[in-house]
């Protein structure tokens, strides 16, 4: 993956991802709903992928916070300091967390919808399980197989997305899985063309390396409206969401 080019990508995007990703936005509220029936006020966060503040706003939530650290590829960070109490202590780690050195002690690490653009899960998860004091949480959304498999099916392009399976299999090995929940969603655009422009405005053309000409946006466009097309009147189609929720607890010991 061609991480210079996700964060080129959303940076682009800027304003235009708050507004298009509705449901990355539905999933910060709903992982916060989460987090508030699991994970006891934490004083130190870590928050990795924290994009434009979808999820970094619930933060303040946790009245006893005293220290964040944000990281993402791109941080705004005049935006992200606003969404937080003047009081919390705010750290700002610009940059690939997977090479980035991580903070010690922290109480939570969280991350909305982010997890899916690693490259190495599992290495990633151990390196949070010794920054995490003994009982902390991650706390997380990601997104599964089903995620944009219209897209996958007809380009062959997608990142990697774990089932819920491969996910608590990860999680064991240091951390006692205390929820997982799953959905999917279908949204609705007027032409393929429409979603492609959602992708676009929600960075995730940052993904893949398909190039586009003419010949091939009228196959891609004609195969879509076939295949997952809503009527034959007209060429409105559907795009899947699969997110995924999960929270676990540093075992002891």
């Amino acid at each position: 993956m061609d991480k210079a080019l996700v964060r080129q990508r959303f940076r682009k995007a800027g304003a235009q991802y708050t507004q298009q990703a509705q449901v990355q936005q539905q999933m910060a509220k709903q992982l916060w709903q989460y987090a508030e029936q699991f994970v006891p006020a934490p004083q130190r966060v870590l928050e990795i992928g924290c994009g434009q503040g979808g999820f970094t706003q619930y933060l303040r939530g946790w009245p006893p916070l005293q220290h964040v650290v944000l990281n993402d590829l791109y941080l705004p960070r005049e935006a992200l300091q606003a969404l937080l109490p003047n009081d919390v202590e705010v750290h700002y780690a610009e940059g690939d967390i997977e090479t980035l050195a991580l903070p010690s002690g922290i109480d939570a690490v969280v991350s909305a919808a982010s997890m899916q653009w690693l490259v190495d899960v599992p290495r990633l998860l151990q390196r949070l399980h010794a920054s995490l004091n003994v009982g902390g949480h991650v706390v997380l959304s990601t997104f599964g197989p089903e995620q944009y498999h219209e897209i996958r099916q007809l380009t062959g392009q997608g990142l990697q997305y774990y089932s819920v399976p491969d996910w608590q299999r990860l999680l064991s090995a240091g951390f006692e899985v205390l929820l997982v929940q799953q959905a999917q969603q279908r949204l609705w655009f007027d032409s393929p063309w429409d979603v492609l422009k959602h992708l676009q405005h929600t960075g995730v053309t940052g993904a893949g390396q398909w190039q586009w000409n003419k010949a091939r946006l009228r196959t891609f466009t004609a195969q879509y409206v076939q295949q997952y097309g809503r009527s034959e009147s007209d060429d409105v189609v559907s795009l899947t969401y699969h997110p995924i929720y999960l929270i676990a607890r540093k075992k002891h010991g």
